[in-house]
């Protein structure tokens, strides 16, 4: 199975993020084609603004940055060289450990939008994680899975469908089930595009799934239950 997302990063140290909340009009993306200069540790991004010395003022400012210069430019586009500081955080890292790869990443409000392609949900679930103890605020915006997954003899399987795992996992990633919640039915549908009824039942269905088939003795009958 592979799973693709979008997530949306917002803390006050991933990278260029001063720029982005100084420079609102402006749009930043990172050039991954470029991929990363090995001898100088130097990443590409695009910019595109009406007005590049904000820009350059914002860079030279940020604590994110360490040093920056201009590669390419374009009439409302230019194409930067950026060293991150020592203060820097950065989810990348953390996504290829996970055997992620970034598909894209641009700015977004006050941080930055990725469009993720991880191997599993459990991938997933380790970038929340690291997420939460880096401080860094998460949200999944959009997910999607496609193909099935490796079988292994090592790997229990409760029986859920597809659509139940889904929806379990996106409420899981969501805060449904924390205290207090952090989202809703009505969030959860918006975000699966179905119905806050339909979101409910795969919920409901997939718990009831999982206590029988990891709770409930092989000999037992259910409809004996206490």
């Amino acid at each position: 199975m592979v799973v693709t997302t979008h997530v949306y990063a917002e803390h006050a140290d991933l990278a260029l993020s001063d720029t982005i909340r100084s420079v609102a009009e402006a749009d930043v993306g990172v050039v991954s084609e470029a991929g990363t200069d090995p001898q100088h540790d130097v990443y590409y991004f695009w910019v595109e603004a009406p007005d590049f010395d904000a820009v350059d003022r914002a860079l030279a400012r940020d604590h994110t940055v360490a040093d920056f210069s201009v590669i390419l430019e374009a009439r409302r586009r230019r194409t930067y060289g950026i060293e991150y500081s020592d203060r820097v955080k950065l989810l990348s890292p953390r996504i290829t450990e996970l055997g992620g790869i970034t598909l894209a990443s641009e700015s977004r409000s006050r941080g930055w939008e990725l469009r993720l392609e991880l191997p599993d949900h459990e991938a997933l679930y380790g970038i929340n994680e690291y997420a939460r103890e880096e401080g860094i605020h998460l949200d999944v915006l959009e997910l999607q899975q496609t193909g099935e997954r490796e079988p292994s003899a090592e790997r229990f399987d409760p029986g859920l469908t597809e659509s139940q795992r889904e929806a379990l996992v996106g409420a899981f990633l969501q805060g449904y089930y924390d205290e207090p919640r952090g989202t809703s039915l009505e969030e959860l549908a918006e975000l699966l595009d179905i119905t806050p009824s339909a979101v409910s039942g795969r919920l409901r269905r997939g718990a009831a799934q999982i206590v029988e088939a990891v709770l409930i003795e092989d000999d037992a009958d259910p409809r004996q239950r206490p």
